[in-house]
Formats: C-alpha cells, sequence, structure tokens
C-alpha cells in the first residue's frame, strides 16, 4: 500500500500547508468464515487484506483537532475542540475521529492537544470489507503512539469496538477491530470472541487465490438488519438459557439442536440457532483445512456457509446470491458472501492456474446480466494497523 502513503503526504500538504509529521495505515478485512459468530460467543478466521485507509498527521499546540478526507472533498476541513467531543451530526464521518477522542478523554488518557488529520480510503464504502472499524482502529492506534498511551493491540480493539457500539450506534462483534489491530502479513487470525484468544495461522496462497466481487450495494449498518439480527439472536440466548448453562449462542454445537430446538418459538429463531451453532463449526473445519493446505475442503466450507446465510440467518441479497452464483460457474471452488449482509462484496476462491479463465468468465457474465464490468480484486493478506516508517 506504499502509493496511499505517498498520496496521503501529497494530500495532507495540500490541505494543511505544511509536511505531515507521520503518516499511518489501517487496513480493511476480509472474514473468510464466521458470518455473525462474532457477537454470538463463536470463533472467527479473518485476514487483513492490501486495501484501507491512509492518515497524515501533524500535532498542534492548542485543543483543536482538524479532519479531511480527500473521499469527502465536498465536506472540506471539519473541526472539534478537545472539550467538545459528544455526538454531532453536522460534523459527518468526523464523528468516528471525535467519538475515539470522546472516548480516550472518558477513560482519563492523558491526550492533551490537538491534531491536524488527512484521510484518503481506497476501501469501498458498504464494500463488507470494515471500512468503519479500519477507521476507529486508525485512530485509536494514532492517538495511543502519539501520546504514548501503552495501549496493547487487543486494547486498541476493544476501544474502537466500543465507540462503534456506544457512541456511534452499531451493535457490532469484535472481530472487525480485532483483526485490524493484530493482523500480520501471509497469516488469518482463529480467534474466539469470547475470551480474545487468537491463533495466527501461516496460509499459502502460492496455488489459491482469494478474489473480492463488490455488489455496489452500499448500506449503513446501523439503517440495516444487522441490528435486528443481534436482537433475534439474543432472544435465541434467553431462550435457550432456560434450559442449559450457557453464555453464548456458539457454546452449543451442531449435534445439540435437535435437543434445544423445540425449547424455540418461532421458527427464525430456529433457524438462526442452526446457522450460529453450524457456522460455528465451519469455522474450526476451515481453519484445520488452512493448516494442511486443503483448499478444495475449504471451498466446499465457503459454499456450505453462503446458503446458510442466505437461508437460515436471511442476510444475503438477490444481488449478493447471483454473484456467488455467477462465481461458481465462472470456476471458483468456493464463494460467499462477507460481511453484514444485504449488501457489500463476495469472496472467491480460485486455482491461480485458473484465474484468468475465471476473470474472463466471471466478466462476461456479470455484463450480460448488469450491461457493466464487475468491480473485482485479487488480495493479499497483509499486516495490520502500523505506522509507515519512511
Amino acid at each position: 500500500m506504499d502509493y496511499i502513503m505517498d498520496q496521503i503526504k501529497t494530500i495532507f500538504e495540500r490541505q494543511f500547508h505544511m509536511k505531515a509529521h507521520e503518516t499511518y495505515v489501517s487496513p480493511g478485512r476480509v472474514n473468510i468464515i464466521g458470518g455473525h459468530t462474532d457477537y454470538n460467543g463463536g470463533h472467527v478466521l479473518p485476514f487483513c487484506i492490501d486495501m484501507g485507509i491512509s492518515a497524515a498527521i501533524s500535532y498542534r499546540k492548542d485543543s483543536k483537532v482538524f479532519v479531511y478526507s480527500e473521499n469527502f472533498s465536498d465536506l472540506g476541513i471539519l473541526s472539534f475542540h478537545l472539550k467538545s467531543t459528544t455526538y454531532d451530526t453536522k460534523r459527518d464521518y468526523a464523528n468516528y475521529i471525535s467519538g475515539v477522542y470522546h472516548e480516550l478523554l472518558r477513560q482519563g488518557y492523558p491526550i492533551t492537544k490537538g491534531m491536524n488529520i488527512a484521510l484518503s480510503s481506497n476501501l469501498p464504502v458498504g464494500g463488507g470489507l470494515s471500512s468503519s472499524a479500519s477507521l476507529l482502529v486508525l485512530i485509536v492506534s494514532v492517538l495511543n503512539d502519539q501520546f504514548h498511551l501503552g495501549l496493547t493491540g487487543p486494547m486498541v480493539a476493544s476501544i474502537a469496538k466500543r465507540v462503534e457500539n456506544e457512541y456511534i450506534g452499531v451493535s457490532c462483534g469484535i472481530m472487525d477491530q480485532f483483526i485490524i489491530a493484530n493482523g500480520r502479513k501471509n497469516h488469518v487470525m482463529f480467534l474466539n470472541t469470547t475470551n480474545l484468544h487468537y491463533e495466527l495461522i501461516s496460509i499459502n496462497l502460492s496455488e489459491y487465490a482469494f478474489v473480492l466481487v463488490n455488489s455496489n450495494i452500499t448500506r449503513k449498518l446501523t439503517e440495516s438488519k444487522y441490528n435486528i439480527r443481534q436482537s433475534e439472536s439474543s432472544q435465541v440466548l434467553r431462550f435457550l438459557q432456560e434450559h442449559v448453562k450457557i453464555d453464548h449462542v456458539c457454546d452449543l454445537r451442531p449435534e445439540d439442536y435437535d435437543t434445544y430446538e423445540p425449547f424455540l418459538p418461532e421458527e427464525t429463531l430456529k433457524k438462526r440457532f442452526r446457522h450460529l451453532i453450524n457456522e460455528n463449526a465451519r469455522v474450526i473445519q476451515a481453519k484445520d483445512a488452512i493448516k494442511r493446505n486443503d483448499f478444495p475442503a475449504l471451498g466446499a466450507l465457503l459454499n456450505e456457509a453462503h446458503t446458510s446465510v442466505r437461508d437460515l440467518y436471511e442476510v444475503s441479497s438477490e444481488v449478493l446470491d447471483e454473484l456467488v452464483t455467477m462465481a461458481r460457474d465462472a470456476g471458483s471452488i468456493g464463494s460467499k458472501m462477507i460481511g453484514g449482509g444485504f449488501g457489500g462484496s463476495t469472496l472467491n476462491l480460485v486455482k491461480r492456474s485458473e484465474l484468468e479463465i475465471f476473470w474472463n468468465n466471471f466478466t462476461e457474465l456479470y455484463q450480460t446480466k448488469y450491461n457493466k464490468s464487475p468491480v473485482m480484486h485479487i488480495v493479499s493478506v497483509e499486516d495490520g494497523v502500523r505506522r509507515n516508517h519512511d
């Protein structure tokens, strides 16, 4: 992502008429498998990608923060004061920045001076690659670094999640923030979202590639059914806890379904329950497949996972389902939607020896259906948030 770094320096100088003191980058993420298990006490299997958000900063002597984003250039430079960090709709996207300041100040961290911040992103907004978590982890990491706050990677993730939950108002889990704060190049993360124990697993992509296809359907999680799904899974947990001692839905296993399904009063809740416990099992199977270098097995699990989020958790969409079908017809060995649902992208596992054939076949199918070219990207597995060292 070196070109992003070079670009952000130029953007900063143009807006603030000085050279930046430091530059940072925070990647997006892809979760290979584990749809909606992260807020249900399950496992997930994400990695950081080679697209993200870059930041250039300079220190200020006063208590004002000035923010400019190249992606929202029409808004110009937005600002707030360290003594006025409560949510303000007029602040637009800069609420993500003020939210981080608000939380760190609330926790008593010594942030005594303001800052000039320029941002630029090549993450598609609404692409399901977690642009919001990337931005929040980026800002927490910048302040942690600049004010020597002593936060560990897991602490950075926890603070970013709190801002998104309580300040922004999205009931997300910890996965996105955690992988972005702790990811490592050429490794996927097997994360237990209950206790945040994790294992970094080497992944060999010499013979296979992950290809992202953007649905071009943007949506805000707060305006989607994401929060409804979280509410439904909470209902599942409450009914189950009347009959079994568990802390999370994903504490149960697929073989427990027949025993506890009768205690759920609605068919919808039974579907959510079935998805969650089977999906959590698939994450463990996918981890083992990667360790064995068994990509055909991984591809089959991706296909199963999409069927489950489509039919049982019901967070897919007609377009996402069409993209998955096209990808399989074009030659992928496994395809599924990623992200919170209802929009975003699909993840497709393709043999490198057949990548060109897949690309051409998919493009032809897509152009026939939508009369335009698809937005596709072969992703690599990269490090998490980091300061740029020139």
